[in-house]
């Protein structure tokens, strides 16, 4: 079978990490790669074509799919531009960054018939394919409520280089705890309704630093969620899983799932349970550890993508899924700020219509 020829469009961080793995594998040819900084990007990959913007990269090599990695802002217009086109895409999260812009995206992604991948990398993680299996095959019974920590301490370094984050869009709620209500979206099922309360008492700054989330899943699970940018702990699934040279590894469990005949622990995929499934609080709880592979995860992303694009696999995560991870995070940034319980069915409604809800503030964006 032929390989896959794609582009990249921008070369920033994640972009330059999409690029290395593109090179390394053998079923795809990096056709181009569009950044606005084109002498510095050419630079450093004399051998590959570099555009000083991604229109010419689609008309001139052509690509029969490219990797999206530009500003959160340009998702969606780059996104309509490779729909027209024909183009597969799989886009970096978040999938754009409002609500209305997702919609319009999600609309020409339908007439036109491309495929999709969002890239929340971590549903690619073995861990992360062994939970899920494990909770739908009723391991622990009915899931009855899921309880999870997101807590480190950002430096100075961090605000310093990037301005922008002390403001609001730049807190945990838009920067990290999205890539959570992916998660628990992947593994726990669809979030329905969101309550929220944040603060900024520990930095000051105009955006939270710390939030508190309660959650509401449609197969009647309640999750707790708490995340904060401005505390030491080893419990963030970065540190559990050891996905990034950036977070240290602990190799601490940050999740508990807990049902009705037991209980997950995550990403240790500790099971506890009483003797024979018993159910009673006199009795005593042992606990084993399930076993799973460590795998690139951004490696697994690469080959689903390759299967997509080839028409041998379903996508993992469309960009109607990737929406739905969108509306449920602005959701916790609306409740903090509004006080109120919000329910997500009639976004959910409205999105698959192509239509954008009213009620919900347009200003809202995901900066990451």
């Amino acid at each position: 079978m032929p390989n896959v020829s794609i582009g990249v469009i921008g070369a920033g961080l994640i972009g330059r990490k999409h690029i290395k793995k593109i090179i390394e594998h053998p079923d795809f040819d990096l056709a181009g790669i569009a950044d606005i900084e084109r002498d510095a990007v050419s630079a450093q990959y004399p051998d590959i074509p570099v555009f000083k913007d991604y229109k010419s990269l689609l008309g001139e090599a052509r690509p029969q799919a490219v990797i999206i990695a530009s500003p959160n802002q340009s998702h969606a217009a780059i996104g309509i531009e490779c729909a027209r086109r024909g183009i597969d895409m799989l886009i970096e999260k978040p999938v754009t960054d409002t609500f209305e812009s997702a919609a319009a995206l999600l609309l020409e992604v339908r007439a036109s018939n491309v495929r999709t991948l969002v890239g929340h990398h971590r549903r690619h993680h073995d861990q992360v394919r062994t939970l899920r299996r494990l909770l739908g095959e009723g391991l622990i019974g009915n899931l009855v409520g899921v309880s999870a920590i997101w807590a480190t301490y950002k430096p100075a370094d961090y605000f310093r280089v990037a301005p922008w984050r002390t403001q609001p869009g730049g807190g945990p709620i838009l920067i990290n705890l999205i890539h959570e209500i992916d998660f628990l979206r992947y593994t726990a099922g669809e979030i329905l309704g969101v309550s929220a309360i944040s603060s900024s008492r520990q930095r000051q700054f105009p955006v939270e630093d710390t939030v508190g989330a309660l959650l509401e899943f449609d197969a009647g699970c309640i999750g707790s969620f708490f995340a904060s940018d401005s505390a030491v702990s080893p419990w963030t699934t970065e540190q559990g899983v050891g996905e990034s040279v950036e977070f240290p590894f602990s190799g601490e469990s940050s999740y508990r799932f807990v049902g009705s005949r037991g209980s997950l622990e995550f990403p240790n995929l500790v099971h506890w349970s009483q003797a024979h499934g018993g159910q009673n609080w006199n009795e005593p709880i042992r606990s084993r550890r399930l076993l799973a592979s460590f795998i690139d995860p951004y490696r697994a992303q690469l080959d689903h993508f390759r299967d997509v694009v080839r028409g041998t696999a379903e996508s993992l995560l469309t960009v109607e899924d990737g929406a739905r991870t969108l509306i449920a995070t602005l959701a916790v940034t609306e409740a903090a700020i509004s006080g109120n319980r919000i329910d997500l069915r009639d976004r959910y409604e409205a999105l698959a219509a192509g239509e954008f809800p009213p009620s919900q503030p347009s200003s809202s964006r995901v900066s990451i």
